[in-house]
């Protein structure tokens, strides 16, 4: 082989290798779209973790093709989204959201005894959701024995679908309940969304394609309370970022803050509180699945520094176990696994390759085909 030629085959095998570098790059950073399909529906349980801090981590930040780590998170608590029909609650509530298709989806909230003369209970709050928004239409509550609900017309748009990086978009709510004797509640809400960055999001589910939307709300709340003769008014607010991924049915981690208070909550597995993770040194095993998707069968690559008892498990986006793969000790090295979904019956969606020890979780995700 000539010089000559020999200098264009190696220019050639080097443009292969940094088209190889950049198509793989652009694969694990894509920018995706938010649909329909990615909101909540009936049936759907979604865990979150809880905490009031992001652990010094700045959650303003944002761009195209960014990366933001928040895998240091700590849950200080946990809670479970349910989402039933509207056709489940009760007949009151039907009333008001089901004329009109006002609502499709509704969540249930646990019963609330905090003031032992009012307690409150059968809370919901409504959604509609279709191909163009998802919005918030109101929310429903027995309070003392008195059924409240109260519709917000209009509604309080969350997204309008569907959701690209660049979107901004506004909406201005309004709802408001009162009867004679009984008392009254009013809400009126203006919020302004604009997706600013996408990218790759880190927690301690595993790791994301993401959009980031960044939610600016001002909200005037009023109640009175006829039986008491007591009412308030308060303003409110806030600012919601959150990051949003394709099949999980909520945002993967969301921070709203309000003055001085940061609340963040984000998708996880369940947890053991009674762990104390701070003291430990662990090296996180580095985890491979080809093909990913996934049609029938896949190997899992699993590269340990050292042996270690773990457990190796799939779950739905509920934080649901519906695979076992592995259990007991590993040699240090790398280890394979063969995953077959025929095996766990596993339906098409998204799911997250776990791999537990006694101190942390290190997760995958993997999309069944």
């Amino acid at each position: 082989m000539s010089r000559k030629n020999k200098f264009f085959r190696v220019a050639y095998l080097v443009m292969l290798g940094a088209v190889s570098i950049l198509s793989a790059f652009q694969s694990a950073f894509s920018q995706i779209t938010i649909t329909q399909s990615d909101m909540p529906s009936p049936g759907d349980t979604i865990r979150k973790s809880l905490n009031i801090t992001t652990g010094g981590i700045d959650y303003t930040i944002t761009g195209e093709n960014f990366s933001w780590d928040f895998s240091a998170l700590q849950p200080i608590a946990q809670t479970v989204d349910t989402f039933v029909t509207v056709s489940s609650v009760p007949l009151l509530y039907q009333l008001v959201f089901i004329p009109n298709f006002v609502a499709n989806v509704a969540q249930k909230f646990p019963d609330l005894d905090t003031i032992p003369e009012l307690p409150v209970v059968d809370p919901y709050r409504f959604f509609y959701k279709s191909s163009s928004k998802y919005s918030d239409v109101g929310y429903a509550a027995t309070l003392g024995g008195i059924p409240l609900p109260v519709r917000l017309n209009p509604e309080d748009r969350l997204y309008k679908l569907p959701l690209n990086y660049g979107n901004i978009d506004s909406s201005n709510a309004s709802g408001h309940f009162g009867f004679q004797g009984v008392g009254y509640i009013g809400l009126d809400r203006k919020r302004v969304n604009q997706v600013d960055g996408w990218g790759a999001l880190v927690t301690p589910m595993g790791t994301f394609d993401v959009l980031r939307l960044k939610s600016t709300v001002s909200e005037t709340d009023s109640v009175f309370i006829d039986s008491l003769n007591y009412g308030t008014t308060i303003e409110r607010n806030y600012t919601e970022y959150s990051w949003l991924a394709n099949g999980w049915k909520a945002p993967v981690l969301k921070v709203t803050v309000e003055g001085p208070v940061v609340q963040v909550a984000y998708i996880d597995s369940v947890f053991n509180p009674t762990v104390n993770i701070e003291n430990v040194r662990y090296y996180p095993p580095s985890i491979s699945i080809s093909p990913n998707p996934v049609h029938d069968k896949a190997i899992i690559s699993l590269d340990l520094n050292e042996s270690r008892q773990l457990s190796i498990i799939l779950i739905n986006i509920a934080g649901e176990e519906v695979l076992r793969v592995y259990e007991g000790n590993l040699p240090a090295g790398r280890n394979f696994f063969t995953l077959n979904t025929s095996a766990g019956n596993l339906r098409q969606g998204t799911y997250l390759l776990q791999v537990k020890t006694d101190f942390t979780v290190t997760s995958k995700k993997i999309i069944v085909q």
